[in-house]
């Protein structure tokens, strides 16, 4: 029977820290050890009765402090994993309790080395208007299509996502909020630490590289709940992100042909006009701002590709 462990980056949220302990606490299949990886100042103390918890379900318990990186927290915990599997689950992500026990039996069916990493399957779904769907698909930006097969990545490297799909399937990257992965995997493809502090796209630019060695499933079987705190949402430095981490571990990627690198470019030319479009909706100049200074560092420091690589086309029809 496969064991796993699973491994929580954290900062300066106890509470949802203590609620991710306490999630996998109540699966129906317990892990070996629990790692949280915290960057809180001051540091992270998970209250007594979580401690009490863990040690009853004899639940090894670890809280290890690390300078702010979500990229390099998530690599010192995978450090201390001692299990074949580690589950990522990030402070903000709530899942089912037999949400491990179902990826695990998936590994048990078909063989440890059939797949590399696995997921489920995000709740709720959001939903495009079908002018937004339109003019996503024609901008070569990120967008969701729930009535697809699979997820695939786009020439601007960008997802064109399928939150459910019908039956279990193959997908060439995901986010790690909730993502089981072989662990000697992770340990051959560790997260991009380029960044300090949060850097969006990191999670998935190691699951495509980590998924070229090994196949990644996302199974419709199981559910997990991601509850963006609103600050994220309406901060303006989610648009320094995205011009800044996200645009540079794109351009890791990026094939060098005319057909990517214009599809890229259009990406770009989109995002530049939705920053616009949020400065002017919210009267906060912040937006336009953040998005260019972030796009103009990534694009003056000169990120060389990680070498040739292809996309999955995407499908003619909705």
């Amino acid at each position: 029977m496969l064991t796993y462990s699973t491994v929580i980056p954290t900062k300066d949220r106890p509470r949802e820290a203590a609620a991710a302990v306490e999630d996998i606490l109540r699966q129906t299949r317990l892990p070996q050890q629990i790692i949280v990886v915290d960057a809180s100042t001051p540091p992270l103390r998970l209250p007594e009765s979580v401690h009490r918890q863990a040690e009853a379900a004899g639940v090894e318990l670890v809280v290890s402090h690390r300078k702010p990186s979500t990229a390099a927290q998530r690599n010192h915990g995978v450090d201390l994993v001692d299990a074949a599997i580690v589950l990522f689950l990030d402070d903000d992500v709530s899942i089912e309790p037999h949400y491990v026990a179902t990826l695990l039996e998936r590994w048990e069916r078909w063989g440890f080395s059939s797949f590399g990493g696995i997921m489920g399957s995000p709740l709720p779904i959001d939903h495009h208007s079908h002018l937004g769907l339109a003019l996503r698909r024609l901008f070569m930006l990120h967008y969701i299509d729930p009535a697809g097969g699979s997820t695939t990545i786009r020439r601007s490297r960008k997802l064109r996502f399928v939150p459910l799909p019908a039956e279990d399937v193959e997908v060439p990257a995901v986010g790690a909020g909730g993502t089981a992965f072989r662990t000697e995997l992770v340990r051959r493809h560790r997260f991009d630490d380029h960044f300090r502090g949060y850097a969006l796209g990191e999670d998935l630019e190691m699951s495509f590289r980590l998924g070229r060695e090994a196949p990644i499933l996302q199974t419709p079987a199981v559910r997990f709940r991601h509850d963006w705190h609103p600050r994220e949402r309406q901060s303006s430095l989610r648009w320094y992100y995205r011009g800044r981490c996200e645009t540079y571990f794109r351009l890791r990627h990026l094939p060098r042909s005319p057909l990517d690198i214009g599809a890229f470019g259009l990406s770009v030319v989109a995002e530049t006009a939705l920053a616009t479009f949020d400065t002017l909706r919210e009267r906060d100049p912040g937006h336009l701002k953040q998005y260019v200074k972030g796009l103009l560092e990534t694009l003056r420091e000169g990120v060389r590709p990680r070498g040739d690589v292809a996309y999955e086309a995407e499908p003619r029809s909705q």
